[in-house]
């Protein structure tokens, strides 16, 4: 079974998502062109107008909307794969906080989490966090976290690769307890 897994990044989520989050910023302008009548022709009731809390809102949410849209467009030019599966180890670039290539000698243990509708988390544990995770705020975190005994150190959901999914868990644990065997020697 000595095969690799290499799972792509799809672009068209990333433009959808896009695509999703430049439209939701353009409908958050529409009250605040509402309150402040900027339209002619479309006139607020006197008696109920636009709440100002609400403008106040859309005024925060417009500057979030946009940089989320323009992080998932930066995404389709991303050529990195998701997740990499092979005999040296595991590469996960599914975050923000993706942590890179892992060693199979620095897992410590594989946790596969059922989660709704056919999901699953795979929660990696590391013999040394702190190789991998190099922000010390976020080493810092996990370590006094209770729930890291139950997801690992690093943890991804299998929604990027739900087809591909017992066909991924497999090959980790075949390598997996592969090196295992190897270090035991």
């Amino acid at each position: 079974m000595e095969n690799e897994i290499i799972i792509p990044r799809k672009k068209s989520k990333s433009f959808g998502n896009a695509i999703l989050m430049l439209f939701s910023a353009l409908l958050m302008c529409l009250p605040i062109v509402i309150y402040f009548e900027l339209i002619p022709g479309i006139k607020a009731s006197d008696e109920e107008g636009m709440p100002l809390f609400v403008v106040i809102l859309c005024i925060i949410l417009i500057p979030i909307l946009a940089i989320c849209a323009i992080y998932y467009f930066r995404q389709i030019f991303n050529n990195k794969p998701v997740l990499i599966v092979n005999q040296k180890g595991i590469t996960e670039y599914m975050s923000a906080r993706s942590v890179g290539f892992i060693k199979w000698e620095d897992i410590e243990n594989i946790n596969v989490i059922p989660y709704l509708d056919n999901t699953f988390y795979i929660g990696i544990y590391l013999k040394r966090p702190e190789k991998y995770i190099k922000n010390e705020k976020l080493l810092r975190k996990l370590s006094n976290k209770k729930s890291t005994q139950k997801w690992g150190h690093i943890f991804f959901t299998s929604l990027y690769f739900k087809k591909e999914f017992s066909v991924v868990a497999e090959t980790m644990k075949y390598y997996f307890e592969k090196s295992k065997e190897n270090t035991e020697w």
